[in-house]
């Protein structure tokens, strides 16, 4: 499925939300017989279909990631993003982490991420308000080609001339910092009251400071990052890849950087005869996989073909309230023999959680998460 691209225009620029799941604003299947479908709707319909059964086993009806392009002509507001445990307390939502990949970049491109030095809540309150925020930050001159992950509560914005391609939750939480563009300093004080407490106040690339370590862009083959949230890779394409699995492993999301590439799928119509159906991605789209396609064709159709795939995070959330360490069975109770029986399966009578091998059950992190929704527009 490719969806239609819906473009919003800002005193600093263009963002294009390529697909999004927001409740509000859903992203609309370009072609095919879904066509005019929004995601959530199909969401609706068709469930693990879409996404596999692990990832709709922990965020429901909700497609959990979103892509967007960023076209920036001067500067972007500052602002930051919630985690996901405060955005699902407060707005019954996902948190904010991104994935920034910058597909150009003129000489005045400027990203702010984190601040030079370590600051008071204080400091950074009478900053945001006299419009000097700006000042405390860290500046990363970015190129084409360079990747950030932008971690919750990090305090971030840009400027100059630059376009990215913007891996994110499927969450529109921006808190605005900054009093420029179209931001009032009534706006922006009511944003620092709800963000005061989890932005990072820690100089960028200091223990919290949540640089882009190791850890958060991985260094193996074709990966940009690996998080509990998404995983993003880059591919290079030179000649056809064959994606095939026979185990159902989840969506993919392919994200146009450069080039062109095709997509071929077999098909089979009512009358038995087979053939291969065909989808064109080219630079600046998204095309998504549902889970339930396991066989598939990447053939790039340009010399130069760079594609970004993006699946989702393994989440290994564990229930606080289970302890893997306490005993199953208590003493002096009378369990007509399960004990027995669970000592004989385990191989020890004292250890493991019946019926599961002495690993204790799935808890409610692993099958709940976040169901609602809420959006903050930029303005």
């Amino acid at each position: 499925m490719r969806f239609i691209p819906v473009a919003t225009g800002y005193p600093w620029g263009k963002e294009t939300i390529a697909i999004a799941d927001l409740g509000v604003e859903d992203s609309v299947v370009a072609e095919g017989w879904l066509a005019d479908n929004p995601i959530g709707d199909i969401m609706e319909t068709y469930l693990e279909r879409v996404v596999g059964e692990g990832v709709f086993g922990y965020y429901g009806r909700l497609f959990p990631v979103a892509v967007k392009f960023l076209e920036i002509n001067g500067e972007m507001p500052v602002h930051v993003h919630p985690d996901d445990e405060v955005a699902e307390q407060r707005y019954d939502a996902l948190g904010g982490k991104e994935l920034w990949y910058i597909t150009e970049a003129e000489d005045d491109a400027r990203i702010y991420l984190g601040f030079c030095h370590d600051v008071t809540a204080k400091e950074l309150y009478d900053r945001c308000l006299n419009g000097t925020v700006r000042e405390l930050m860290n500046v990363i001159r970015p190129k084409k080609g360079d990747v950030l992950c932008i971690e919750p509560g990090l305090v971030h914005s840009a400027g100059g001339h630059m376009k990215a391609a913007v891996v994110k939750e499927a969450s529109e939480l921006p808190f605005s910092l900054s009093s420029d563009m179209d931001h009032d300093l009534e706006s922006v004080a009511e944003h620092l009251a709800e963000a005061m407490d989890f932005i990072v106040y820690h100089a960028y690339g200091k223990p919290d400071g949540r640089t882009v370590s190791d850890d958060s862009r991985q260094e193996v083959a074709d990966k940009l990052m690996e998080s509990q949230e998404f995983d993003v890779g880059k591919l290079v394409l030179k000649d056809p890849i064959h994606s095939f699995s026979e185990e159902e492993t989840g969506f993919i999301l392919y994200i146009g950087i450069e080039g062109e590439a095709s997509f071929q799928v077999s098909a089979t119509d009512k009358d038995g005869k087979k053939s291969m159906e065909e989808y064109r991605l080219r630079k600046g789209e998204v095309m998504l996989v549902p889970a339930e396609v396991q066989d598939f064709f990447v053939v790039p159709t340009d010399r130069n073909t760079i594609l970004l795939e993006v699946t989702a995070g393994k989440r290994n959330d564990i229930d606080e309230y289970i302890d893997p360490d306490t005993e199953p069975f208590l003493e002096g109770e009378d369990y007509e023999g399960l004990e027995d029986e669970e000592e004989g399966e385990t191989g020890s009578g004292d250890t493991g959680t019946a019926g599961n091998g002495g690993q204790p059950e799935k808890g409610a992190g692993e099958i709940g998460g976040p169901a609602g929704r809420h959006n903050m527009k930029w303005n």
